[in-house]
């Protein structure tokens, strides 16, 4: 997706050198860049691509007809009044807060759209009139110092909006903790189900484009001594659908100027992170739609029967980020085999739900998770009576990865993963598996993959436990994850497929 590093620093050194000059186009206004006489620029700037309108009248043969205009990715939030403010000399001067970076978002896609080759342009959105169609702005964009403070109704909607595809970004200007603090409160209010939390050092965000572990901080910044990058965000499904930058960004996006005691991120790093926060939008905006339209096939009814219903495990953590999935696995399960399926799901808690009465539990998630002690009493319980679980992380979260390695060792003391070796019945249960297709992301970061990669633990010579630290999950729901480490769809579908068929019969 990304072009050369020259082909990018270049780019980015442009979009410098006209913010040195950016007085024209408004990267000096207001108090975030007041310009260095202390006096703000008495300009008008920051204007979105308008689209080109037509003509009023037929285009004459000899003229040339006007190149279409790009379309709009990203819509910048007008919220807030305008305030009063003094130079240093004194003067008055008038601004919004909301747009203290005029230049910000224009700035941002001349440089995505250089370094990614795509063509799109930005407007502003008044939420009391805005459509909250991903459709026809995919990305919403908010910024500001104050605090925002929508009603309850436009965070419903800036939910839908979030829940049908689209995505939405705030950024903390000059770092403001009053800014962030408050957009934390509204996105506890608009998601009491999902928490806005800190991505993963291995999040997809940041090798969207460009792969990003340090960045430079300016001076005021004295929580991040080791220069990583810190975003925060809310999934919806595998995808990071809201994202806060609590350390400034649109400063640098604007003009690369460093506001006096701002804790932002500097310079050229910040494009780095914007433009791989372009990337990942785009590349994650075709699922976003896909689950918008999900197919929930979960019940509770116990006239449902069959040989296996579908039951996952519920945790307190991102316990569902495939909630399709299932769908494709049981419906490969009932078309090529003979087993007797509840198209249905149900989701179960370790603790508390009679677990007897499912012969599988599957577990996925991502990020970080604990059990509590009887979620972990519940596991061992269920796995020691003759259940089976299946599990796999998500994506191939390594982090995921390693909280579940931890919750299974608690669960199952003096007990160990191994491999399964390549003549174990699971892998002939159905089909016949030796070599197995994965990801293009799985393959970048694990070398030599061919075959499965499953391991398990036995019970008395019989697999109970088998795991996947590579995605098979979203392989099941049959769409597009760009930057998933997993196995890709149709042996997704095989293994798990095999898994089944194991259970019931072993």
């Amino acid at each position: 997706m990304s072009r050369s590093l020259v082909a990018f620093l270049a780019a980015a050194l442009a979009i410098g050198l006209s913010g040195a000059v950016a007085g024209q186009e408004g990267g000096d206004y207001g108090p975030c860049g007041q310009g260095r006489e202390g006096k703000p620029r008495r300009i008008k700037g920051g204007e979105s691509f308008a689209p080109l309108p037509l003509p009023a009248t037929p285009l004459r043969r000899t003229e040339r007809k006007r190149e279409p205009a790009p379309p709009t990715l990203i819509g910048k939030i007008v919220w807030g009044g305008n305030h009063t403010g003094r130079t240093r000399d004194g003067e008055e001067y008038r601004f919004a807060d909301w747009n203290l970076d005029p230049s910000d978002v224009q700035r941002l896609l001349k440089a995505a759209n250089r370094e990614l080759g795509i063509r799109f342009t930005d407007t502003r959105i008044d939420l009391r009139s805005f459509s909250y169609d991903p459709a026809e702005v995919p990305i919403l964009y908010l910024s500001g110092t104050r605090a925002p403070s929508f009603d309850a109704e436009t965070l419903r909607r800036l939910r839908g909006y979030v829940e049908a595809g689209g995505s939405l970004w705030a950024d903390a200007c000059h770092g403001s903790k009053e800014f962030a603090g408050a957009f934390r409160a509204m996105m506890a209010a608009a998601f009491p189900d999902r928490p806005l939390a800190p991505l993963a050092p291995d999040h997809a965000l940041f090798r969207a484009a460009r792969t990003i572990t340090r960045v430079r901080y300016s001076a005021a910044v004295t929580d991040r001594p080791d220069g990583a990058p810190w975003l925060e965000g809310i999934y919806i499904g595998c995808r990071t659908a809201v994202l806060l930058t609590p350390y400034d960004l649109s400063c640098a996006w604007d003009s690369l100027h460093e506001p006096e005691g701002a804790s932002c991120v500097v310079g050229r790093d910040a494009f780095d992170l914007g433009v791989n926060m372009v990337a990942y939008a785009l590349a994650y905006h075709d699922l976003g739609r896909y689950l918008a339209e999900k197919r929930t096939l979960e019940t509770q009814d116990p006239s449902l029967t069959g040989d296996f219903t579908f039951a996952q495990i519920r945790f307190d953590g991102l316990w569902d980020p495939d909630p399709s999935a299932f769908a494709n696995l049981l419906e490969a399960v009932l078309a090529e085999t003979s087993t007797r399926v509840c198209l249905g799901r149900t989701a179960v808690r370790l603790a508390g739900d009679d677990l007897s009465v499912h012969p599988f539990l599957y577990m996925t998630g991502h990020g970080d998770f604990r059990l509590s002690d009887d979620e972990v009493r519940g596991l061992a319980a269920y796995l020691e009576s003759g259940g089976t679980l299946l599990a796999d992380a998500c994506c191939g979260d390594l982090v995921f990865d390693a909280a579940f390695r931890r919750e299974l060792a608690r669960a199952l003391p003096g007990r160990k993963l191994e491999t399964l070796p390549g003549d174990h019945p699971v892998l002939s249960a159905h089909h016949r598996i030796a070599a197995i297709e994965y990801t293009p992301q799985a393959k970048a970061t694990f070398e030599g993959l061919a075959t499965p990669a499953i391991e398990g633990i036995d019970f008395e010579g019989r697999t109970r436990v088998f795991y996947s630290r590579f995605d098979l999950g979203c392989g099941w729901e049959g769409q597009p994850h760009p930057f998933a480490r997993g196995v890709s769809g149709e042996d997704a579908l095989r293994l798990g497929t095999n898994i089944v068929v194991y259970a019931l019969t072993h």
